[in-house]
């Protein structure tokens, strides 16, 4: 298995200092080291050769190997994620505390009467708990905050990061796909932009791939492990239907930390029941529009 991690790898272009005009990123595979040689998707670089495209850069190149994940930040990560199963859904979540779960809203929403949680293999501890706080639908941010009836025994309580940092190795755990049956997995990509409001992240866009059921999974930092933010969805094609894995979008964690920090001191709502009240500029960032004033004017 480590050997072929270390073959494989994630490739993702963008314009350098240019996040809001898009990245894009696939797999490959290592086939050379001397000289470096690997072999991928020439979709990636379509953007590139069209005609007045501004040039791939090196600063808009970045290479992840497969193996960039050590053994024990690995096992770390993959720990810190947990199961959420809410009658016949099911999604991912991480332990915030260990009586504290954040998952996403319509994995665990406001009107369930109990969820069960279960924590990763080999542990594989099966707890319930209830949904002590959901955002509105009308919310941008597609949160839940779950209360356990008992505590999370050895399970790592991830650290939040304060910053972020565009371009840096990512990775997502969660239960998608056959989650329920294998376990959590672990995916790698890239921090490919950090979309401000104000100055204030209100989104994180990465390249790792994202399935049915990593909702409400963790995303962690690949070289510190520091956790970045809990994954909200990816991108879909309303259109032909087509899922975009390798195109998703989190909840960064800075948003989350000063009111799950508040209710775990207090008991206070008040600080979760804030994020129902986000302005229209941060609801206009999460239905992917382009602000009106920056709308492209048509030239016919």
């Amino acid at each position: 298995m480590r050997a072929a991690e270390r073959a494989g790898c994630v490739v993702s272009a963008s314009r350098a200092g240019q996040p809001a005009a898009g990245s894009w990123s696939c797999s490959g595979v290592i086939v050379s080291r001397g000289p470096d040689l690997v072999l991928c998707h020439g979709g990636i670089f379509t953007p590139f050769l069209r005609a007045g495209s501004a040039a791939l850069t090196a600063a808009g190149a970045a290479f992840l190997r497969g193996d960039s994940c050590g053994d024990d930040l690995r096992l770390h990560v993959q720990s810190a994620a947990v199961r959420v199963e809410c009658g016949a859904v099911w999604g991912s979540g991480v332990a915030v505390a260990p009586r504290l779960v954040v998952t996403c809203r319509h994995v665990a929403p406001r009107e369930a009467a109990r969820v069960l949680v279960r924590a990763a293999p080999p542990k594989s501890a099966m707890i319930w708990g209830h949904v002590v706080f959901a955002t509105q639908e009308t919310s941008p941010y597609d949160i839940a905050v779950v209360s356990l009836e008992e505590e999370l025994q050895g399970i790592p309580l991830p650290v939040p990061t304060e910053h972020f940092h565009e371009g840096e190795a990512v990775s997502v755990v969660g239960f998608g796909v056959f989650g329920q049956a294998c376990g959590p997995s672990v995916t790698s990509g890239i921090l490919s932009a950090v979309v401000r409001v104000d100055d204030t992240p209100v989104m994180l866009q990465t390249t790792c791939a994202v399935h049915g059921g990593s909702s409400g999974g963790p995303l962690f930092s690949t070289c510190t492990g520091d956790l970045l933010g809990i994954v909200a969805s990816n991108t879909r094609d309303n259109n032909t239907g087509a899922t975009y894995p390798h195109l998703n979008f989190s909840v960064p964690v800075t948003v989350l930390q000063p009111a799950l920090q508040r209710y775990r001191q207090t008991g206070d709502l008040g600080g979760l029941r804030e994020l129902d009240g986000a302005a229209e500029p941060v609801k206009v960032v999460w239905r992917l529009q382009r602000p009106l004033t920056q709308a492209p004017r048509s030239k016919l």
